[in-house]
């Protein structure tokens, strides 16, 4: 897909620009256009700020992959020098760290995640350094594996954005967790406290 094709948000929060400067000390790799594309897809708890404006996060959870020459381990190594501090809306001094022990297979995920990413707005000067969100739904069915008290407010918190659509939620969850390696028993129960909790919140129909 075109990078110009794929739908775009805007970060309106502290935490969101510094989830996009967080990336630029990968301009002394990527700036030359020598070692091709780097590409991160944010989940977890700053993908959920992003959508929502609600609670933080201090670790990134991205899946980073590198289109080109530049190794993996490079990269990672780069991010993980130094923790990125920033000042939040009331002037706080925040630590933004990359989770170099995230995995994409620690929790359900549809196979077509990719087709519905959301490139993240940015000035950068470094166009080779694409910064992408996962989508609300795809972040939601992330979170049913884990499924702990923050996970299942953050669900909720994703369903109830207005361009969600709760049946396409459930339609997309049950193929995910029809190839899931881990516990699809578990996981198709926690998908029933879902769609329950979402009606009792008198969610969207």
């Amino acid at each position: 897909m075109r990078l110009d094709s794929y739908p775009t948000i805007q970060p309106k929060t502290a935490l969101g620009r510094a989830l996009v400067a967080f990336f630029d000390v990968l301009e002394p790799v990527f700036s030359c256009g020598d070692k091709g594309v780097f590409r991160v897809i944010v989940f977890g708890g700053c993908a959920v700020h992003i959508h929502t404006q609600t609670r933080g996060s201090a670790d990134i959870d991205a899946e980073i992959a590198s289109h080109g020459y530049a190794k993996k381990s490079e990269v990672i190594a780069l991010l993980d020098e130094d923790a990125y501090i920033f000042a939040d809306e009331e002037g706080v001094s925040q630590v933004l760290e990359l989770d170099s022990s995230f995995n994409t297979t620690l929790g359900p995920l549809h196979e077509d995640y990719e087709d519905r990413i959301i490139r993240l707005v940015t000035q950068s000067s470094i166009p080779n350094v694409e910064v992408y969100i996962a989508s609300a739904i795809d972040v939601a069915i992330s979170k049913l594996g884990r499924f702990g008290d923050r996970d299942q407010q953050d669900i909720q918190s994703l369903l109830q954005l207005p361009y969600v659509d709760i049946n396409e939620f459930e339609r997309l969850a049950r193929e995910a967790i029809s190839y899931y390696v881990g516990n699809q028993r578990q996981v198709s129960g926690n998908i029933r406290v879902v769609l329950n909790d979402y009606r009792n919140r008198g969610g969207r129909a």
